[in-house]
């Protein structure tokens, strides 16, 4: 069992590799939270970083005023599921806020999250809407308007309040989360099949699983536009290669956690020879015309080529998947 779940309050949990450079107004944005009358307190996981990020991140706390402790956590294992999972357990408070190294969340976020998931035992997890934020002077591409969501930003519901059978998950930056569902996810036998990024690789869709789980032994999701923060995007990342990674990155995270969305479909072989004949179609279409910055077959090709090395995994991570799924429903129908 989860240590602190009877002490109400908020943990806010920061995960980040090498992120000396992105902290400085990620924490000035939290030293600022206003009207908090509960307890609370900032864990930063360091995954393994090799910059002076511990150094850069107590300096930038103790300057600005600090209004709760700052605990570092140290998380040797490469992987944002494992840096968070670090963070569940080494909690303080019941509820857990997951805040990325590059999310300036306003001044009214953590006490407006924890007064609308306090004292509603079915919300399992409520999330927030990510605003992507740019350097100064940076002259954005045509394409980033359309691309916006793959970079962690957007509405996660039609309307504020229950999103469950919406949109069914929640990408978990600026997310809170009820850690006794936490705790119920865990002993109903949840296992993640996905590490999330590690600093190489940009295979995402982990918080998919987590959140998508949680539905799953019956937590509610819910969404609400007041909890609107910025994703701050440095210049580097605003490259068409980039996106063109990321779109491979999540249509590999995506597919490989499909059983979630079909638990009874079986038949790779079949995704197989479909998604290799989409791959064709789209190479076949780059060497006649080419794929420019901006065009949408680019982004499609890209997606459905990570999709493809999921479906050549795909049989030993469905069926931890399905067994996982199995379990979670069994479980919680006694």
């Amino acid at each position: 069992m989860l240590d602190g779940l009877d002490n109400i309050g908020v943990s806010v949990v920061i995960v980040t590799f090498n992120g000396a450079t992105r902290l400085k107004p990620t924490l000035e944005h939290l030293a600022r939270q206003k009207n908090i009358d509960f307890d609370w307190e900032v864990l930063l996981i360091d995954n393994n970083s090799t910059d002076d990020t511990q150094a850069v991140a107590t300096s930038v706390w103790n300057s600005n005023n600090p209004p709760c402790p700052l605990r570092i956590i140290k998380e040797s294992r490469p992987g944002t599921m494992f840096a968070r999972r670090s963070g569940i357990d080494n909690a303080k408070y019941r509820y857990l806020l997951f805040c990325d190294d590059d999310n300036w969340l306003p001044e009214h976020y953590v006490k407006f999250a924890f007064d609308k998931i306090n004292h509603h035992d079915e919300i399992a997890a409520i999330g927030g809407c990510g605003e992507l934020e740019f350097e100064e002077n940076f002259n954005k591409p045509d394409w980033i308007e359309k691309y916006a969501p793959l970079f962690g930003s957007g509405a996660q519901g039609e309307t504020d309040g229950d999103t469950t059978n919406f949109k069914g998950c929640l990408y978990t930056a600026g997310t809170m989360i009820d850690r006794v569902w936490l705790d119920k996810l865990y002993a109903s036998g949840f296992e993640s099949v996905l590490k999330g990024r590690d600093g190489k690789s940009l295979v995402a869709g982990e918080d998919t699983e987590f959140t998508a789980a949680l539905k799953i032994i019956g937590g509610k999701l819910h969404y609400y536009s007041e909890m609107t923060f910025k994703h701050f995007m440095p210049a580097q990342r605003m490259t068409w290669n980039y996106l063109l990674r990321l779109s491979e990155g999540m249509g590999k995270g995506t597919y490989a956690l499909r059983p979630y969305i079909y638990p009874d479909d079986k038949n790779l072989s079949k995704e197989y020879i479909i998604t290799s004949g989409v791959i064709l179609k789209y190479y076949l279409l780059s060497l006649l015309h080419g794929f420019k910055e901006g065009d949408d077959n680019a982004v499609v090709f890209h997606r459905f080529k990570g999709q493809l090395e999921a479906v050549k995994e795909a049989k030993s991570n469905n069926e931890k998947i399905r067994e996982t799924i199995k379990r979670l429903r069994s479980n919680n129908e006694a």
